[in-house]
């Protein structure tokens, strides 16, 4: 990804701030200029977009924190356009690498189309540096046009100080995740992240603290973890699960891949490790509990937006699952937080929740999907004439389960190859 301006002469002492950060902008997605438009009237058509690029750098300091802090949070280029016409362009980070992608659209008014459509995959640093040019860019334009104070150069200053300071960098990518203004929040949610960073690290805490956006009262998720892991350790430790990490079913957590193709792997690599063949079905939590080494595993009431939770203490790892009225759907929660426990790398704690694209998350999902009901056996019974509900009886799984790994078949085999 990278963002080019060839800057306009303009008034260098006008005090409309987008005039001094009026250009032709161009931004290449992979080897694809996203920025090339046609008009619908005269059939003009241009390789650089005359816009104003200001309100677009302001969009992208504002949510920085959001953009690497949060998961499931797209950043729309389109959303921070400022009346001017802009390509489609969405960014979003997973936790393991950088989603750019952007797709044909068209505006009424102005009557423009761009009808290129691109996406790229990229390293955590390498969007920061593209981004960050991007903004310095745009902020040295405007200190040659002698702006000085814009909210553009004033919330720049604030992100570049937080990011000396690891600990202050990391509390500004809670906030994030929490899709609050790190500079501006009460005490409470500064507290609470406070007290969510004591439990998780890193990309588990990203993640915990991104599925309790939108959740009313979150403030007692962190409560409920403390009352589960206060239970006897034999209620929710898997003994099975430590074996399971011993396997090697190629490099997860590169940049350049999806999560989900670590998940597919593990999930039949794990398979293998319990001796587990594709025709043996878990049906049920209890019967996959037992297999992974637990007889009296079970549920503990955590607050909304935590379906499950992995805790690693002594060496030992030990899962806390909410209680489900819907039996496929607890079983499904069970088994993403095995894949969670098992595929991804190690942590204090993890928590299993409704988000889709994270990292961990998708890594699960996939994991537990392909552990469930391998796609092979899937084919098989379709191929012997069973309907999708009769298939999703037989895995103790739901329908959409079945229907969703039929679709993804030759990705899953692509991941496993």
């Amino acid at each position: 990804m990278i963002f080019s301006i060839e800057w306009e002469d303009g008034d260098r002492r006008s005090d409309d701030i987008d005039l001094l950060a009026a250009g032709a902008l161009r931004v290449r997605v992979g080897r694809v200029n996203v920025c090339e438009f046609h008009e619908a009237r005269g059939g003009r058509m241009g390789e650089s977009l005359p816009v104003s690029v200001y309100p677009l750098a302001e969009g992208i300091a504002m949510d920085w924190w959001r953009l690497f802090g949060g998961r499931d949070a797209q950043f729309s280029a389109a959303a921070h356009r400022g009346g001017y016409a802009m390509p489609d362009l969405r960014l979003e980070f997973d936790g393991v690498g950088f989603d750019v992608a952007c797709q044909p659209r068209r505006y009424e008014n102005p009557p423009v189309c761009f009808p290129n459509d691109a996406e790229e995959r990229l390293e955590r640093k390498d969007a920061e540096r593209a981004l960050g040019a991007f903004l310095a860019d745009v902020i040295d334009r405007l200190e040659e046009r002698g702006a000085r104070d814009s909210g553009l150069q004033q919330q720049w200053r604030l992100v570049q100080a937080s990011c000396e300071d690891p600990e202050e960098a990391a509390f500004c990518e809670a906030a994030g995740a929490l899709g609050l203004d790190a500079y501006d929040m009460s005490d409470a949610d500064a507290a609470f992240i406070e007290d969510s960073g004591a439990l998780f690290d890193g990309e588990a805490l990203a993640e915990f603290l991104s599925g309790l956006r939108r959740v009313p009262g979150r403030n007692g998720a962190v409560e409920s973890i403390r009352r589960a892991e206060s239970r006897p350790r034999h209620k929710s430790r898997l003994p099975e699960i430590e074996s399971l990490r011993a396997a090697e079913p190629g490099a997860s957590g590169s940049p350049k891949r999806k999560p989900w193709e670590a998940g597919y792997r593990w999930a039949r690599e794990s398979r293998r490790m319990l001796d587990a063949s594709q025709s043996e079905r878990f049906r049920s939590v209890t019967e996959l509990a037992r297999r992974l080494g637990a007889s009296n595993f079970e549920t503990a009431p955590l607050a909304p937006g935590v379906s499950a939770l992995v805790e690693t203490f002594g060496g030992e790892t030990g899962v806390h699952l909410r209680p489900f009225r819907n039996r496929p759907l607890g079983l499904f929660a069970f088994a993403r937080a095995i894949g969670d426990a098992v595929a991804n790398p190690l942590t204090r704690r993890s928590a299993v929740n409704s988000l889709r694209h994270a990292s961990r998350q998708a890594c699960g999902r996939a994991f537990a999907a392909e552990f469930l009901a391998p796609v092979d056996e899937i084919l098989c019974m379709r191929n012997d004439g069973l309907d999708t509900d009769a298939i999703a009886d037989e895995f103790g799984v739901a329908a959409e389960l079945v229907e969703l790994q039929e679709e993804n078949a030759d990705r899953i085999r692509l991941a496993c190859a």
